[in-house]
């Protein structure tokens, strides 16, 4: 090795360890104050040990610096307002229009806020209305896996979230901003009229940080490959576009510092037409340092200081970007490049650790990642950067010049659709905040070794990710997971190294609404859960019935995850029905099984109905009795009352109300013999049926009762269960 090779490659081990003044200090403070305002301990554990270890080595500017920026944050912080219900003020800045249901982004009353309806004509970007609308508050994480609403909106700075949304009367908002808005709707809006969809969506999102023509098959094939972020405007957008203005404005005859002048002008424009997202923000505010101190001969001489400083002063003016997993991603993932830039000796190489380095934050929102990701980082990056972006900008100046885009585009969709056929993909187990501090603290270490011995290095950074691996799947105990999708059922039950699930859950999709998103328990809700749980396949999936609330996210399972084995009941009171299930599940290459009453499929599970075939559906449901851990369970599907007498006399630790609490399940006689300590009801919340009935639960009294509309998942594992949302269980 070299000399030059070597001295540069001491100075990136100098920069990874931080040298002795810690460029990054400025955020430990700003972190620190506003993670004790939140209540996070765990993050004010690890802010607290490094200012502890940090703080005497910092120059008295640094300290004075970091004293304003806290002291600013200090002056913003105050306990959330409640917007009330009524008549309101908004002023919309965004409008997500799918299918029937709208959702509105805007302001009112000081406060940002979203606002959701159907069938809502009135109301674009750039107006002010007059609406009315019942708050009700953010839905915190309620099933594994799945969309923690309430943690997205403390990120965005959403303060209040209202629904039944009527718009009233709309005029123009005053001000440049409405201007700004109305003139960018109306550019979207003709991108959408007069180009290819996937076109639009590439204009819209790379040149106004638009995503809103964005579906669900696209955003799964971003996500699952790592490439997700290509879609925000980012640092190296911001990059090309100063590097563009400056060569348009060269001709201009005007002194040099105000041509960057103006190129300071247009860039925050720019981020200001874009909304300044997280990333936007950090690129902008970036660039116009440097371009400001460009303009007074000066240059930067140590750019982790500078972008610690800049991402501090974001913190400061918005202090809730710091749970913003953009905001998270963008500075995290610059840091980690400028810190090992003297370090790579190719692309592959930092695309990897980068990947491995990300998968700290991805942990918090994916349940699955490629293990091609990093190679789809490289080829992606390079097209969409440096061939799709351009193109993007002059397909919109000229719109004839288009078809350049489709090769390009379509190139890009064959990639993604090799990926999804073989599906190389790895599930990413739900981890706890100090498992992701130990994949920190282990990819750091491996970090600084690969600065010295690469194979050591590479060697520490794999290990520590095996290591976590092993560590999740041994540490793993029998569990049975009653997941919330609503008004239907959908279990999961794990022992012994098998998985499968019972019922699948189902939601009701008008066929003549056309929507960009549309929700499916099976897909959104059931396969992110598996995943989470790191496995990649089902042993079997059970049907007790055929009602659509109990089967409609049979598809959406087995579009995503292998399964051996499909179980329905041999005792049926629609033969049509069926024969139509098994002819759904014939291009998926799966075993139907049927069951009869005495079955054993495992040794723990002994299937107790259906004994005779009935006429109704639901006295035909498949009901199972299972010993799973240290808990006995019994599920009846939709089972009335009269063919509970055909249940055995077991004893039952938890027991699921049948039909979902309905009046004629569940009776008082089943509850006496099997006498369950735990009684769990799978339930919509506000459902059309007045589910679970007051009779019901009346019969019940006096057991612990744990329902999905309002504790989120229950989980029952180690003697007990528990919701999600609510973690004590209620006597």
């Amino acid at each position: 090795m070299s000399k030059g090779s070597a001295r540069k490659r001491s100075r990136a081990w100098k920069a990874i360890c931080w040298s002795r003044d810690m460029p990054i200090y400025p955020l430990i403070p700003i972190g620190l104050f506003i993670a004790w305002k939140s209540g996070a301990f765990g993050v004010v554990l690890l802010f607290g040990l490094a200012m502890l270890l940090t703080w005497r080595r910092q120059a008295v500017y640094t300290h004075v610096g970091a004293i304003s920026l806290v002291f600013l944050v200090l002056l913003q912080s105050s306990d959330p307002a409640v917007h009330e219900a009524g008549d309101a003020v908004f002023a919309i800045e965004s409008r997500r229009d799918n299918g029937q249901s709208v959702r509105l982004y805007g302001e009112s009353n000081g406060m940002s806020g979203v606002l959701i309806g159907r069938d809502v004509e009135l109301g674009r970007p750039g107006e002010t209305c007059l609406v009315t609308f019942e708050p009700i508050p953010f839905s915190p994480l309620r099933n594994t896996g799945g969309f923690d609403e309430a943690k997205w909106a403390q990120g965005a700075g959403l303060s209040f979230k209202g629904e039944d949304v009527h718009v009233e009367r709309c005029r123009p908002s005053d001000g440049l901003n409405g201007r700004m808005l109305r003139w960018k709707e109306r550019q979207l809006e003709r991108i959408e009229a007069t180009h290819r969809p996937d076109v639009a969506l590439y204009m819209e999102a790379l040149l106004f940080g638009e995503s809103r023509l964005l579906d669900e098959e696209t955003s799964f094939s971003y996500r699952v490959t790592g490439l997700l972020h290509l879609l925000v405007i980012s640092g190296s957008h911001i990059a090309l576009l100063v590097f563009a203005l400056r060569w348009v404005f060269r001709p201009l005859p005007l002194h040099r510092e105000m041509k960057l002048g103006l190129v300071i002008v247009c860039v925050t424009a720019f981020g200001w037409l874009t909304g300044f997202s997280p990333p936007v923000a950090r690129a902008v505010l970036v660039a116009d340092v440097v371009l400001v101190l460009s303009i007074f001969g000066q240059t930067i001489r140590d750019p982790v200081r500078m972008l610690s400083w800049c991402a501090a002063a974001l913190l400061a003016v918005q202090p809730y970007l710091l749970w913003n997993l953009g905001f998270q991603l963008t500075v995290g993932m610059t840091l980690f490049l400028l810190l090992t830039r003297s370090m790579w000796t190719n692309l592959f190489s930092v695309a990897l650790y980068a990947q491995w380095f990300g998968l700290i934050f991805l942990w918090q929102i994916q349940p699955i990642i490629s293990i091609f990701a990093p190679v789809y980082n490289v080829i992606g990056g390079l097209l969409i950067s440096w061939a799709i972006l351009p193109l993007a900008l002059v397909t919109y100046v000229m719109p004839q010049f288009e078809p350049t885009l489709y090769p390009i585009l379509d190139g890009l969709n064959g990639m993604f659709q090799i990926h999804h056929t073989y599906r190389p993909w790895v599930p990413l187990h739900d981890i706890t905040f100090w498992h992701a501090v130990y994949l920190f603290v282990l990819l750091g270490i491996g970090l600084i070794l690969l600065d010295k011995r690469r194979s050591v290095g590479w060697i520490i950074a794999a290990v520590s990710l095996l290591a976590l691996h092993v560590w999740l799947e041994w540490s793993e105990e029998p569990r049975v997971t009653f997941l919330d999708v609503g008004q239907g059922d959908a279990i999961v039950v794990e022992q012994a190294g098998i998985t499968g699930v019972i019922d699948v859950g189902g939601v009701f999709q008008h066929p003549d609404e056309q929507k960009r998103s549309t929700f499916d328990p099976g897909a959104d809700v059931v396969v992110p859960y598996i995943w989470k749980r790191g496995e990649t396949r089902l042993d079997f999936i059970l049907l007790t019935h055929a009602d659509h609330d109990h089967i409609g996210g049979l598809t959406g399972v087995l579009d995503l995850i292998p399964v051996e084995e499909v179980w329905i009941a041999a005792e049926v009171a629609d033969e049509t029905k069926r024969r139509a299930l098994v002819d759904e599940l014939e291009p998926y290459d799966v075993n139907v099984r049927l069951l009869e009453a005495g079955e054993r499929p495992y040794p723990w599970m002994w299937v107790v109905t259906p004994v005779n075939a009935g006429e109704d559906e639901n006295a035909n449901s498949v009901s199972v009795f299972m010993k799973v851990g240290d808990l006995s369970y019994l599920l009846t599907g939709d089972l009335p009352e009269a063919n509970e007498r055909l249940i055995p006399t077991v004893d039952v630790d938890v027991f699921k109300l049948g039909h979902h609490g309905a009046e004629t399940s569940s009776g008082a006689d089943l509850i006496a013999r099997i006498d369950p300590e735990f009684v769990v009801v799978s339930v919509g919340a506000n459902n059309r049926y007045g589910h679970p009935h007051l009779d019901t639960l009346a019969r019940i009294q006096g057991r612990r009762l744990l329902r999905t509309d309002e504790d989120g998942m229950v989980v029952c594992e180690r003697g007990r269960c528990q919701g999600s949302v609510r973690r004590a269980v209620r006597p």
